[in-house]
């Protein structure tokens, strides 16, 4: 996905919230560039992580994790467990991005090719499916490991072009409805005031700027759209609940019909 990325695509995911491992086992292979396990919001807990990420391996689909917080050991865990990159909620300031970032990453090697942070990362050695799987040297993790943090509050838009600049960071991603919540609009959408809209648009330019990558998480394909034509390039075009049940109603429309 970062190498699409730098060569200017697209990345169209899907969002889960079940913690059926079967379900998102066929979302992943659905074709989007990303499956999304959301434990923040979602039904998941980290008792079902191991199974519904075995499930995503080899599907085609690049699987993240939303954690429930800007936690150090949340992180380490999701990506210990299998996932490719977190998604971080709730970030709001420098720090808070820097400590997502090392939460990420390991220590880089002496000599080594890391120079994503010249601090070095926090992360700690784990990953349980190294036995499985064959351990990788601790760089190549580092530099695949996916860090993207969420822009969604009054905060964060305040100190965007800071925390837009703190390397390592790979995405920067609106969640509308808590961006709009947080910021005083309520439900409102970039569709009802253009104040949404522009906050959401300085977030694409400060990616931008910084070279990383501008994520929409979308309630609808024309809201996809519109985005990607804004400059985002990671876009989450619909949640597992609402499409299975729009294509239940949809059937069902269709056999009351005749």
């Amino acid at each position: 996905m970062k190498d699409l990325w730098k060569s200017g695509g697209v990345a169209y995911g899907v969002w889960t919230t079940l913690a059926d491992p079967v379900s998102i086992g066929i979302a992943g292979r659905a074709g989007f560039e990303y499956t999304c396990l959301d434990l923040q919001h979602g039904l998941a807990t980290f008792s079902e992580v191991p199974t519904i990420l075995r499930y995503l391996r080899d599907s085609g689909t690049i699987p993240l994790v939303r954690v429930a917080a800007n936690d150090e050991a949340l992180i380490n865990r999701a990506l210990d467990l299998g996932a490719l990159g977190v998604v971080v909620p709730l970030v709001s300031t420098t720090e808070e991005a820097v400590a997502a970032v090392r939460a990420c990453r390991y220590p880089a090697l002496p000599g080594g090719t890391d120079d994503l942070i010249s601090s070095g990362g926090g992360r700690s050695w784990g990953p349980i499916f190294a036995d499985l799987d064959g351990a990788r040297n601790t760089d190549d993790d580092n530099l695949a490991a996916i860090c993207i943090v969420q822009i969604e509050t009054r905060q964060a838009i305040e100190n965007l072009a800071d925390i837009a600049a703190v390397p390592g960071i790979d995405a920067l991603y609106v969640g509308p409805n808590d961006l709009a919540l947080g910021c005083g609009f309520g439900r409102a959408t970039y569709r009802d005031d253009p104040e949404i809209a522009t906050m959401i648009e300085a977030v694409i330019a400060a990616c931008k700027k910084n070279d990383i990558v501008a994520g929409v998480h979308c309630s609808d394909i024309d809201m996809v759209h519109h985005w990607r034509a804004k400059g985002a390039q990671m876009l989450t075009a619909g949640i597992d609940t609402t499409i299975v049940r729009v294509a239940l109603r949809q059937q069902y429309t269709s056999a009351a019909a005749g």
